[in-house]
């Protein structure tokens, strides 16, 4: 089986290209990606027929090593040799067409353009089993069983599944829901020790509902003149903003006798880290949006075909506990 190669790629442009949209090459990127795949991959199996471990926060790595060789880097000279005969960014692919280099009678992946790391030895380029064994982990991918449909119309690019793995819980670099929880549980601590006299809280700690910003409402997601963003990406960059701003004002608060951060300092410390998990994908997205060369017609089709719905269900969620922090700062400035 053939596999069409691109002789007439830019290679320089394309990387440059990777490194505007992603601050890396493209190998990086392909790396990066491909074993982002991988660990959810080789998470389900492990825990195919047990329930999933529970978790007080998420932790990043892999329980178990590849059964094939090198995978990551099977996976990542895939991806990479995928999106350079097409010419196009890492994820960009879409997932369907980079089971076509797992093939049999495929053309082994080292018989054709190779990025620097493997043309100068500093990796494997993976045996013929290896990449057979990588079809496993796209196929999963391909055909993974969501709770709702995905939207009609959505093309599966690389881009999109890692979005959508990023924003599924229940596996440990998409447990977001963890981190919900700890932040919820640092206010009822706060509240405990507030009731009873514990904590005093100081002039500063009562004002961060309006130093944060929380004091008001956000205003309707709308883009600002000369922005064209709204609707989601609007939403989820105040997040993000919002995260920043926490974490700053975290450190402005006052610690207690051990140099620990105190009661309030905790819940904006969890709060920042729930809207932070949001970060890569409204970036993402974010870019996606600028690089659209007009408005779409129709904002809301474009989000639906561009925002998994599990990235949608995390940032409703994380909206939630935003508006209960707000509750709380108020409750603290009032009280």
């Amino acid at each position: 089986m053939n596999v069409n190669v691109n002789a007439n790629v830019d290679v320089d442009g394309w990387e440059s290209g990777h490194r505007a949209a992603y601050g890396c090459g493209a190998w990086e990127r392909a790396c990066r990606q491909g074993d982002l795949l991988a660990a959810w991959y080789e998470e389900q199996e492990l825990f195919l027929h047990a329930p999933p471990p529970r978790r007080t926060h998420a932790r990043s790595g892999r329980h178990a090593k590849w059964p094939w060789g090198s995978g990551p880097h099977t996976v990542g000279l895939l991806l990479w040799r995928a999106a350079h005969d097409a010419g196009i960014l890492v994820d960009e692919i879409l997932l369907a067409d980079t089971l076509r280099y797992c093939d049999p009678e495929a053309v082994p992946l080292a018989a054709g353009p190779l990025p620097d790391a493997a043309r100068m030895g500093g990796i494997g380029v993976g045996s013929a089993e290896s990449v057979a064994g990588v079809r496993h982990v796209l196929r999963a991918h391909v055909a993974a069983e969501l709770p709702r449909p995905r939207p009609a119309g959505v093309r599966l690019t690389l881009g999109y599944r890692v979005r959508e793995v990023l924003a599924t819980p229940d596996w440990e670099r998409g447990d977001w829901p963890a981190t919900l929880v700890l932040a919820r549980q640092a206010m009822g601590r706060a509240d405990d020790l507030r009731e009873h006299g514990t904590w005093q809280p100081t002039a500063r700690e009562r004002s961060t509902w309006a130093r944060t910003g929380l004091d008001r409402e956000p205003a309707g997601e709308r883009a600002a003149p000369g922005d064209r963003a709204s609707g989601w990406p609007a939403r989820a960059a105040r997040l993000v903003d919002l995260a920043d701003a926490l974490s700053t004002d975290a450190d402005t608060l006052p610690r207690d006798s051990q140099g620990s951060p105190g009661p309030l300092a905790q819940v904006l410390v969890a709060t920042a880290r729930a809207c932070d998990a949001l970060r890569a994908s409204a970036e993402e997205i974010g870019r996606l949006w600028a690089a659209e060369p007009h408005e779409p017609a129709d904002p809301a089709s474009w989000e639906l075909a561009h925002v998994p719905g599990a990235l949608r269900v995390q940032t409703e969620e994380t909206d939630d506990l935003v508006r209960a922090v707000a509750v709380f700062l108020w409750v603290l400035t009032y009280s």
